[in-house]
């Protein structure tokens, strides 16, 4: 079931000093929506090549982090490490729009996920005080990265499902152009 998102729409007000300028047309004119092609709905949430860099990257911080804390056995890091392990190793799963999404999903759960300490795991004691407070500074840089990183991922596969419903909805309602159904 496809369920539509409310729209915000703003109204900017403006002075009647300021509308001096806008005159409206003595012609009458009618409008008609011409069939434009449809605008290309990318066929996944993120670009392939790019969602490898990112199992790339992920793979690098998540052994930094696993050195750090000593969190490697923790459940949310090693479900994060073999979907990783396994876009990397098969990099053409990542061409399909649901793996896409189950792999967004799982980044998000356990980056995420506050019942699973492993992400949040604080560094182990170091010899020097001062090694102690480097390697927890690098910690919370390495979690904020996943954390910017899951941040960015959610928004494109939310903006990419938002499209999908859009223009399923459009071709539902037989409107060529999805965009110009709204314009005025």
């Amino acid at each position: 079931m496809l369920v539509r998102a409310p729209r915000i729409v703003r109204f900017l007000s403006v002075s009647r000093s300021e509308t001096w300028r806008v005159t409206r047309s003595t012609k009458q004119t009618t409008r008609t929506h011409q069939a434009a092609p449809p605008l290309p709905l990318r066929p996944t949430p993120v670009p392939p090549a790019q969602l490898l860099d990112c199992a790339r990257e992920l793979r690098s911080l998540l052994e930094e982090l696993a050195d750090l804390t000593g969190c490697g056995a923790a459940w949310g890091v090693r479900v994060l490490r073999r979907n990783v392990a396994l876009a990397l190793l098969s990099p053409d799963t990542l061409d399909g729009a649901d793996n896409q999404l189950d792999f967004i999903e799982e980044l998000a759960e356990a980056v995420w996920d506050g019942c699973d300490g492993g992400f949040r795991q604080a560094v182990a004691p170091c010899k020097t005080p001062e090694e102690t407070v480097r390697r927890e500074q690098r910690r919370r840089a390495v979690v904020g990265r996943l954390d910017d990183m899951a941040h960015f991922l959610c928004a494109a596969a939310e903006a990419w499902r938002d499209a999908v419903v859009v223009t399923a909805e459009a071709a539902r309602a037989g409107v060529a152009n999805p965009q110009e159904e709204h314009s005025f």
